[in-house]
Protein backbone atom coordinates (compact mmCIF):
# COMPACT_ATOMS: atom_id res chain seq x y z
CA UNK A 1 0.00 0.00 0.00
CA UNK A 2 0.94 3.85 -0.43
CA UNK A 3 0.22 6.81 0.89
CA UNK A 4 -0.35 10.47 -0.57
CA UNK A 5 0.17 12.36 2.45
CA UNK A 6 2.90 14.32 1.94
CA UNK A 7 2.85 17.71 -0.39
CA UNK A 8 5.82 20.03 -2.11
CA UNK A 9 5.33 23.39 -4.10
CA UNK A 10 6.44 23.33 -7.41
CA UNK A 11 6.35 26.90 -9.12
CA UNK A 12 4.30 28.71 -6.26
CA UNK A 13 1.92 26.15 -6.47
CA UNK A 14 1.59 23.43 -4.03
CA UNK A 15 0.92 20.17 -5.18
CA UNK A 16 0.76 16.47 -3.89
CA UNK A 17 3.25 14.19 -5.04
CA UNK A 18 3.72 10.00 -4.28
CA UNK A 19 6.86 8.38 -1.96
CA UNK A 20 6.48 5.07 -1.73
CA UNK A 21 6.26 4.15 1.90
CA UNK A 22 5.73 1.32 4.36
CA UNK A 23 2.48 -0.46 4.08
CA UNK A 24 -0.37 0.43 6.03
CA UNK A 25 -1.63 -2.21 8.42
CA UNK A 26 -4.92 -3.33 7.20
CA UNK A 27 -8.29 -1.19 8.36
CA UNK A 28 -11.44 -2.76 8.34
CA UNK A 29 -12.43 1.04 6.13
CA UNK A 30 -10.18 -0.31 3.51
CA UNK A 31 -13.18 -2.38 2.24
CA UNK A 32 -16.10 0.26 2.63
CA UNK A 33 -15.16 1.39 -1.15
CA UNK A 34 -16.30 -1.85 -3.24
CA UNK A 35 -19.37 -1.94 -0.90
CA UNK A 36 -20.27 1.74 -0.89
CA UNK A 37 -20.00 1.15 -4.49
CA UNK A 38 -22.43 -1.82 -4.45
CA UNK A 39 -24.85 -0.57 -2.09
CA UNK A 40 -25.07 3.13 -4.15
CA UNK A 41 -25.95 1.51 -7.38
CA UNK A 42 -28.26 -1.71 -6.03
CA UNK A 43 -30.67 1.11 -3.73
CA UNK A 44 -30.37 4.15 -6.06
CA UNK A 45 -29.83 3.38 -9.64
CA UNK A 46 -31.74 -0.39 -9.43
CA UNK A 47 -35.36 -0.53 -10.32
CA UNK A 48 -36.45 -2.66 -7.60
CA UNK A 49 -39.89 -5.07 -8.86
CA UNK A 50 -41.94 -5.92 -6.13
CA UNK A 51 -43.48 -8.89 -6.37
CA UNK A 52 -47.27 -9.54 -5.58
CA UNK A 53 -45.62 -12.48 -3.06
CA UNK A 54 -44.82 -9.55 -0.98
CA UNK A 55 -48.08 -9.15 -0.25
CA UNK A 56 -49.25 -12.23 1.14
CA UNK A 57 -50.46 -12.94 4.45
CA UNK A 58 -47.58 -12.49 6.35
CA UNK A 59 -45.30 -15.02 8.12
CA UNK A 60 -42.33 -13.56 10.27
CA UNK A 61 -42.27 -10.34 12.33
CA UNK A 62 -39.95 -8.55 9.91
CA UNK A 63 -42.90 -9.28 6.85
CA UNK A 64 -45.65 -8.56 9.09
CA UNK A 65 -44.01 -4.70 10.28
CA UNK A 66 -43.34 -3.76 6.62
CA UNK A 67 -46.95 -4.76 5.39
CA UNK A 68 -49.12 -3.57 8.25
CA UNK A 69 -47.05 0.17 8.20
CA UNK A 70 -45.55 0.82 5.38
CA UNK A 71 -47.93 -1.21 2.89
CA UNK A 72 -51.01 0.13 4.30
CA UNK A 73 -52.64 -3.02 5.06
CA UNK A 74 -55.99 -2.41 7.01
CA UNK A 75 -55.95 -3.20 10.62
CA UNK A 76 -58.10 -6.65 9.85
CA UNK A 77 -55.14 -8.01 7.11
CA UNK A 78 -57.53 -8.94 4.40
CA UNK A 79 -56.37 -6.20 1.99
CA UNK A 80 -55.07 -3.12 1.20
CA UNK A 81 -56.75 0.37 0.88
CA UNK A 82 -58.83 0.48 -2.66
CA UNK A 83 -56.92 2.72 -4.85
CA UNK A 84 -54.16 3.01 -2.63
CA UNK A 85 -50.58 3.17 -4.52
CA UNK A 86 -50.13 -0.47 -2.47
CA UNK A 87 -53.13 -1.75 -4.14
CA UNK A 88 -51.28 -0.86 -7.18
CA UNK A 89 -47.79 -1.99 -6.38
CA UNK A 90 -49.81 -5.23 -5.97
CA UNK A 91 -51.76 -5.82 -8.98
CA UNK A 92 -48.52 -4.08 -11.24
CA UNK A 93 -45.75 -6.77 -9.13
CA UNK A 94 -43.98 -2.94 -9.12
CA UNK A 95 -44.05 -0.20 -7.68
CA UNK A 96 -45.49 2.49 -9.89
CA UNK A 97 -43.56 6.34 -9.49
CA UNK A 98 -43.76 10.10 -11.16
CA UNK A 99 -46.83 10.78 -13.83
CA UNK A 100 -48.00 7.20 -13.43
CA UNK A 101 -48.37 7.14 -9.67
CA UNK A 102 -50.33 10.66 -9.07
CA UNK A 103 -53.75 8.88 -9.22
CA UNK A 104 -53.02 6.28 -7.17
CA UNK A 105 -51.91 8.85 -4.58
CA UNK A 106 -55.49 10.25 -4.17
CA UNK A 107 -55.93 9.29 -0.60
CA UNK A 108 -59.57 9.38 0.93
CA UNK A 109 -58.97 8.08 5.07
CA UNK A 110 -61.64 5.95 7.06
CA UNK A 111 -61.56 4.90 10.42
CA UNK A 112 -59.37 1.71 9.97
CA UNK A 113 -56.48 3.72 7.65
CA UNK A 114 -56.16 6.37 11.04
CA UNK A 115 -55.88 3.66 13.12
CA UNK A 116 -53.27 1.99 11.14
CA UNK A 117 -51.67 5.67 10.45
CA UNK A 118 -50.90 5.90 14.47
CA UNK A 119 -49.48 2.42 14.27
CA UNK A 120 -46.49 1.53 16.70
CA UNK A 121 -44.55 0.11 13.83
CA UNK A 122 -44.76 3.12 11.47
CA UNK A 123 -41.12 4.27 12.41
CA UNK A 124 -39.84 1.07 11.46
CA UNK A 125 -42.05 0.37 8.50
CA UNK A 126 -41.69 4.28 7.01
CA UNK A 127 -37.81 3.38 7.02
CA UNK A 128 -38.19 -0.32 5.00
CA UNK A 129 -40.74 1.38 2.76
CA UNK A 130 -37.89 4.00 1.86
CA UNK A 131 -36.73 0.94 -0.69
CA UNK A 132 -39.87 1.03 -2.79
CA UNK A 133 -40.81 4.90 -2.85
CA UNK A 134 -42.31 6.49 -5.59
CA UNK A 135 -39.71 9.51 -4.38
CA UNK A 136 -36.41 7.72 -4.67
CA UNK A 137 -37.09 6.20 -8.44
CA UNK A 138 -38.54 9.93 -9.22
CA UNK A 139 -34.98 11.99 -8.27
CA UNK A 140 -32.34 8.54 -8.69
CA UNK A 141 -30.84 10.23 -11.85
CA UNK A 142 -29.86 13.21 -9.92
CA UNK A 143 -28.68 11.06 -6.79
CA UNK A 144 -26.79 9.18 -9.73
CA UNK A 145 -24.78 12.39 -10.83
CA UNK A 146 -23.99 13.06 -7.29
CA UNK A 147 -22.84 9.66 -6.55
CA UNK A 148 -20.87 9.56 -9.90
CA UNK A 149 -19.19 12.84 -8.78
CA UNK A 150 -18.18 11.29 -5.21
CA UNK A 151 -16.86 8.09 -7.02
CA UNK A 152 -14.65 10.29 -9.34
CA UNK A 153 -13.80 12.49 -6.21
CA UNK A 154 -12.66 9.27 -3.94
CA UNK A 155 -10.69 7.72 -7.08
CA UNK A 156 -9.21 10.45 -7.75
CA UNK A 157 -7.38 10.94 -4.11
CA UNK A 158 -7.10 7.60 -2.62
CA UNK A 159 -6.88 5.36 -5.76
CA UNK A 160 -5.30 6.78 -8.40
CA UNK A 161 -2.09 7.45 -6.80
CA UNK A 162 -1.99 4.07 -5.68
CA UNK A 163 -1.82 3.35 -9.57
CA UNK A 164 0.90 5.55 -10.78
CA UNK A 165 3.56 5.01 -8.28
CA UNK A 166 6.07 3.02 -9.85
CA UNK A 167 8.11 -0.53 -8.61
CA UNK A 168 10.67 1.09 -7.54
CA UNK A 169 9.79 3.65 -5.93
CA UNK A 170 12.12 6.44 -7.36
CA UNK A 171 9.83 8.50 -9.46
CA UNK A 172 6.78 10.34 -7.91
CA UNK A 173 3.86 11.77 -10.30
CA UNK A 174 2.52 15.24 -9.34
CA UNK A 175 -1.49 14.96 -8.71
CA UNK A 176 -3.91 18.10 -7.99
CA UNK A 177 -6.05 17.26 -4.40
CA UNK A 178 -9.18 17.83 -5.55
CA UNK A 179 -10.89 19.43 -2.73
CA UNK A 180 -12.74 22.52 -1.48
CA UNK A 181 -13.18 24.27 1.49
CA UNK A 182 -16.27 23.80 3.64
CA UNK A 183 -16.78 27.00 4.63
CA UNK A 184 -18.55 28.31 1.66
CA UNK A 185 -20.99 25.27 2.23
CA UNK A 186 -21.52 26.41 5.82
CA UNK A 187 -22.45 29.63 5.11
CA UNK A 188 -24.94 28.87 1.89
CA UNK A 189 -26.69 25.79 3.79
CA UNK A 190 -29.41 28.85 5.69
CA UNK A 191 -29.92 30.26 2.17
CA UNK A 192 -30.53 26.44 0.20
CA UNK A 193 -33.02 25.15 3.41
CA UNK A 194 -34.65 28.64 3.43
CA UNK A 195 -34.95 28.32 -0.53
CA UNK A 196 -36.15 24.64 -0.11
CA UNK A 197 -38.86 25.87 3.05
CA UNK A 198 -40.06 28.22 1.13
CA UNK A 199 -40.68 26.46 -2.34
CA UNK A 200 -42.26 23.44 -0.17
CA UNK A 201 -44.59 25.68 1.70
CA UNK A 202 -45.88 27.38 -1.44
CA UNK A 203 -46.72 24.10 -2.82
CA UNK A 204 -48.00 23.03 0.47
CA UNK A 205 -50.43 25.90 0.64
CA UNK A 206 -51.87 25.29 -3.00
CA UNK A 207 -52.68 22.25 -2.17
CA UNK A 208 -54.17 23.48 1.08
CA UNK A 209 -56.22 25.92 -1.01
CA UNK A 210 -57.55 23.09 -3.45
CA UNK A 211 -58.42 21.03 -0.64
CA UNK A 212 -60.60 24.30 0.92
CA UNK A 213 -62.15 25.28 -2.49
CA UNK A 214 -63.58 21.58 -3.29
CA UNK A 215 -64.74 21.75 0.13
CA UNK A 216 -66.98 24.76 -0.50
CA UNK A 217 -68.36 23.51 -3.79
CA UNK A 218 -69.01 20.32 -2.16
CA UNK A 219 -70.64 22.10 0.88
CA UNK A 220 -72.55 24.89 -1.26
CA UNK A 221 -73.57 22.37 -3.45
CA UNK A 222 -75.67 20.72 -0.75
CA UNK A 223 -76.91 23.92 0.61
CA UNK A 224 -78.22 24.12 -2.59
CA UNK A 225 -80.20 20.95 -3.39
CA UNK A 226 -81.10 21.53 0.69
CA UNK A 227 -82.30 24.88 0.54
CA UNK A 228 -83.98 24.32 -2.61
CA UNK A 229 -86.03 20.78 -1.30
CA UNK A 230 -86.61 22.70 1.95
CA UNK A 231 -88.26 26.39 0.85
CA UNK A 232 -90.14 24.91 -2.29
CA UNK A 233 -93.76 24.25 -2.55
CA UNK A 234 -94.00 21.50 -5.21
CA UNK A 235 -97.57 20.60 -6.11
CA UNK A 236 -97.55 18.45 -8.46
CA UNK A 237 -95.38 15.48 -9.58
CA UNK A 238 -93.80 18.20 -12.39
CA UNK A 239 -92.41 20.19 -9.43
CA UNK A 240 -91.16 17.18 -8.04
CA UNK A 241 -89.27 16.34 -10.95
CA UNK A 242 -87.69 19.84 -11.07
CA UNK A 243 -86.03 19.49 -7.79
CA UNK A 244 -84.86 16.40 -8.74
CA UNK A 245 -83.12 17.69 -12.12
CA UNK A 246 -81.84 20.67 -9.82
CA UNK A 247 -80.31 18.07 -7.85
CA UNK A 248 -78.54 16.50 -10.79
CA UNK A 249 -77.94 19.53 -12.65
CA UNK A 250 -75.37 20.48 -9.54
CA UNK A 251 -73.71 17.02 -9.56
CA UNK A 252 -73.23 17.85 -13.15
CA UNK A 253 -71.88 20.86 -12.21
CA UNK A 254 -68.90 19.41 -9.66
CA UNK A 255 -68.10 16.75 -12.41
CA UNK A 256 -67.72 19.34 -14.91
CA UNK A 257 -65.12 21.53 -12.93
CA UNK A 258 -63.43 18.09 -12.15
CA UNK A 259 -63.37 17.91 -15.79
CA UNK A 260 -62.26 21.12 -16.18
CA UNK A 261 -59.20 20.47 -13.80
CA UNK A 262 -58.31 16.39 -14.51
CA UNK A 263 -57.59 17.20 -18.50
CA UNK A 264 -57.78 14.52 -21.51
CA UNK A 265 -57.18 11.74 -18.56
CA UNK A 266 -60.71 12.38 -17.51
CA UNK A 267 -62.64 12.53 -20.72
CA UNK A 268 -63.88 8.91 -21.53
CA UNK A 269 -65.17 8.89 -17.57
CA UNK A 270 -66.97 12.12 -18.05
CA UNK A 271 -68.21 11.30 -20.81
CA UNK A 272 -69.50 7.99 -19.40
CA UNK A 273 -70.94 9.16 -16.17
CA UNK A 274 -73.12 12.05 -17.87
CA UNK A 275 -74.35 9.54 -19.88
CA UNK A 276 -75.48 6.90 -17.41
CA UNK A 277 -76.33 9.88 -15.04
CA UNK A 278 -78.48 10.87 -17.84
CA UNK A 279 -80.14 7.56 -18.53
CA UNK A 280 -80.35 7.39 -14.91
CA UNK A 281 -82.83 10.24 -14.63
CA UNK A 282 -84.31 9.99 -17.75
CA UNK A 283 -83.33 13.47 -18.98
CA UNK A 284 -82.79 14.73 -21.97
CA UNK A 285 -80.03 13.11 -23.74
CA UNK A 286 -79.59 16.31 -25.97
CA UNK A 287 -78.65 18.54 -23.03
CA UNK A 288 -75.74 15.78 -22.70
CA UNK A 289 -74.49 15.94 -26.47
CA UNK A 290 -74.48 19.89 -26.04
CA UNK A 291 -72.33 19.81 -22.75
CA UNK A 292 -69.56 16.90 -24.16
CA UNK A 293 -69.58 19.55 -27.31
CA UNK A 294 -69.00 22.65 -25.12
CA UNK A 295 -65.46 24.00 -25.12
CA UNK A 296 -66.15 25.66 -21.39
CA UNK A 297 -68.05 22.44 -19.94
CA UNK A 298 -68.14 23.94 -15.89
CA UNK A 299 -69.45 27.54 -16.87
CA UNK A 300 -72.35 25.91 -19.56
CA UNK A 301 -73.04 23.47 -16.20
CA UNK A 302 -73.20 26.91 -13.88
CA UNK A 303 -75.82 28.03 -15.96
CA UNK A 304 -77.71 24.95 -16.44
CA UNK A 305 -78.36 24.90 -12.57
CA UNK A 306 -78.95 28.56 -12.67
CA UNK A 307 -81.72 27.88 -15.02
CA UNK A 308 -83.37 24.63 -13.54
CA UNK A 309 -82.96 27.06 -10.15
CA UNK A 310 -85.44 29.91 -12.16
CA UNK A 311 -88.12 27.16 -12.94
CA UNK A 312 -88.68 26.22 -9.32
CA UNK A 313 -91.70 27.21 -7.22
CA UNK A 314 -90.21 28.65 -4.41
CA UNK A 315 -90.44 32.26 -2.91
CA UNK A 316 -88.26 35.19 -4.26
CA UNK A 317 -86.71 36.08 -1.65
CA UNK A 318 -85.46 32.19 -0.72
CA UNK A 319 -84.44 31.69 -4.70
CA UNK A 320 -81.78 34.54 -4.00
CA UNK A 321 -80.52 32.88 -0.98
CA UNK A 322 -80.13 29.84 -3.00
CA UNK A 323 -78.36 31.63 -5.77
CA UNK A 324 -76.00 33.24 -3.29
CA UNK A 325 -74.29 29.65 -2.81
CA UNK A 326 -74.22 29.15 -6.48
CA UNK A 327 -72.50 31.99 -6.89
CA UNK A 328 -69.84 31.21 -4.27
CA UNK A 329 -69.79 27.68 -6.31
CA UNK A 330 -68.69 29.83 -9.21
CA UNK A 331 -65.92 31.89 -7.20
CA UNK A 332 -64.41 28.61 -6.40
CA UNK A 333 -64.38 27.60 -9.73
CA UNK A 334 -62.55 31.11 -11.03
CA UNK A 335 -59.78 30.55 -8.06
CA UNK A 336 -59.08 26.77 -9.16
CA UNK A 337 -58.82 28.23 -12.37
CA UNK A 338 -56.10 30.52 -10.81
CA UNK A 339 -54.49 27.69 -9.29
CA UNK A 340 -54.61 25.40 -11.92
CA UNK A 341 -53.24 28.20 -14.66
CA UNK A 342 -50.66 29.82 -12.67
CA UNK A 343 -47.59 27.62 -11.09
CA UNK A 344 -44.99 28.87 -8.31
CA UNK A 345 -42.94 31.76 -10.21
CA UNK A 346 -40.98 30.18 -12.43
CA UNK A 347 -37.56 32.12 -11.72
CA UNK A 348 -38.00 30.96 -7.44
CA UNK A 349 -38.40 27.32 -9.20
CA UNK A 350 -35.25 27.54 -11.25
CA UNK A 351 -32.98 29.15 -9.29
CA UNK A 352 -33.85 26.97 -5.98
CA UNK A 353 -33.52 23.90 -8.82
CA UNK A 354 -30.32 25.29 -9.75
CA UNK A 355 -28.84 26.31 -6.36
CA UNK A 356 -29.53 23.02 -5.15
CA UNK A 357 -27.82 21.07 -7.78
CA UNK A 358 -25.02 23.18 -7.48
CA UNK A 359 -24.30 22.77 -4.21
CA UNK A 360 -24.70 18.84 -4.11
CA UNK A 361 -22.66 18.91 -7.21
CA UNK A 362 -19.55 20.27 -5.02
CA UNK A 363 -20.21 19.08 -2.00
CA UNK A 364 -18.21 16.01 -2.70
CA UNK A 365 -15.19 17.70 -3.27
CA UNK A 366 -15.63 19.67 0.51
CA UNK A 367 -16.42 16.92 2.54
CA UNK A 368 -14.10 13.97 1.57
CA UNK A 369 -10.62 15.57 3.68
CA UNK A 370 -13.25 15.21 6.77
CA UNK A 371 -14.17 11.28 6.27
CA UNK A 372 -10.49 10.58 5.04
CA UNK A 373 -9.50 12.07 8.60
CA UNK A 374 -12.21 10.82 10.56
CA UNK A 375 -12.39 7.21 8.80
CA UNK A 376 -8.90 6.79 6.90
CA UNK A 377 -10.97 6.61 3.85
CA UNK A 378 -13.00 8.70 1.74
CA UNK A 379 -14.77 6.10 0.44
CA UNK A 380 -17.56 7.08 2.97
CA UNK A 381 -18.26 10.38 1.07
CA UNK A 382 -19.99 8.19 -1.00
CA UNK A 383 -22.83 6.64 0.47
CA UNK A 384 -23.01 10.09 2.51
CA UNK A 385 -23.79 12.55 -0.39
CA UNK A 386 -26.08 9.80 -1.99
CA UNK A 387 -28.42 9.83 1.27
CA UNK A 388 -27.97 13.47 1.31
CA UNK A 389 -29.01 13.90 -2.05
CA UNK A 390 -31.83 11.47 -1.88
CA UNK A 391 -33.53 14.07 1.17
CA UNK A 392 -32.52 17.58 -0.41
CA UNK A 393 -33.71 16.41 -3.95
CA UNK A 394 -36.71 14.52 -2.29
CA UNK A 395 -37.85 17.67 -0.60
CA UNK A 396 -37.73 19.62 -3.82
CA UNK A 397 -39.55 16.85 -5.63
CA UNK A 398 -42.40 16.89 -3.21
CA UNK A 399 -42.66 20.69 -3.88
CA UNK A 400 -42.91 19.95 -7.44
CA UNK A 401 -45.63 17.49 -7.02
CA UNK A 402 -47.45 19.50 -4.72
CA UNK A 403 -47.83 22.67 -6.60
CA UNK A 404 -50.51 21.12 -9.57
CA UNK A 405 -52.48 19.95 -6.77
CA UNK A 406 -55.91 18.79 -8.70
CA UNK A 407 -54.33 15.11 -10.17
CA UNK A 408 -53.40 14.03 -6.33
CA UNK A 409 -56.77 15.05 -4.90
CA UNK A 410 -59.77 12.45 -4.62
CA UNK A 411 -61.91 15.25 -6.83
CA UNK A 412 -64.16 12.06 -7.59
CA UNK A 413 -64.56 10.77 -4.28
CA UNK A 414 -66.06 14.53 -3.86
CA UNK A 415 -68.27 14.12 -6.49
CA UNK A 416 -69.28 11.07 -5.80
CA UNK A 417 -70.10 11.94 -2.03
CA UNK A 418 -72.02 15.15 -3.65
CA UNK A 419 -74.43 12.70 -5.24
CA UNK A 420 -74.85 10.53 -2.45
CA UNK A 421 -75.57 13.75 -0.18
CA UNK A 422 -78.08 15.16 -2.43
CA UNK A 423 -79.89 11.81 -2.71
CA UNK A 424 -79.71 11.29 0.42
CA UNK A 425 -81.81 14.92 1.11
CA UNK A 426 -84.46 14.27 -1.84
CA UNK A 427 -85.17 11.16 -0.15
CA UNK A 428 -85.51 12.23 3.34
CA UNK A 429 -87.41 15.40 2.39
CA UNK A 430 -89.90 12.96 0.30
CA UNK A 431 -90.44 10.67 3.37
CA UNK A 432 -90.94 13.49 6.22
CA UNK A 433 -93.38 15.08 3.76
CA UNK A 434 -94.72 11.87 3.11
CA UNK A 435 -95.58 11.35 7.34
CA UNK A 436 -96.62 15.00 7.16
CA UNK A 437 -99.61 14.25 4.92
CA UNK A 438 -100.64 11.04 6.39
CA UNK A 439 -100.67 12.54 9.77
CA UNK A 440 -102.92 15.95 8.43
CA UNK A 441 -105.21 13.05 6.34
CA UNK A 442 -105.66 10.80 9.68
CA UNK A 443 -106.68 14.34 11.88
Amino acid sequence: MYSCNHQRKINGKRMRHMTLLQPKRFSKYNIMMPLSLFVTIVVFLGDIQVSSALFVSPTTTFTRIRISSSLNVLPDGNSVRPGSLDEATQQLGRVPYGEASRKYRRTVYTHKDWLNHRSNDRLLGNLISMFYSGVVRQVKNKIALIVSVAIFVTFWDEVLPTLIVDDTGASFQQIPHLCLPTTPFTLSSPALGLLLVFRTNGSYQRWLDAGRLWGTIRSHSRNIVRMASTFSTPTTTEDNATIDELASSVWVLSRSIMNRLMGDEDENDYSEQLQMESSAKNRNDDLVYRLLEEDDRASAALMEVSLVLDTIPVDEKRRVEIDKSLVIIGDALTSCDRIFCSPVPLVYTRHTARFLSLWMLLLPLAIYDEFRKTLDTGAFVIPAVAILALFLFGIEELAVQLEEPFSILPLQKYCDEIKESTSTMMEWTSKRRSQANNKSSLT
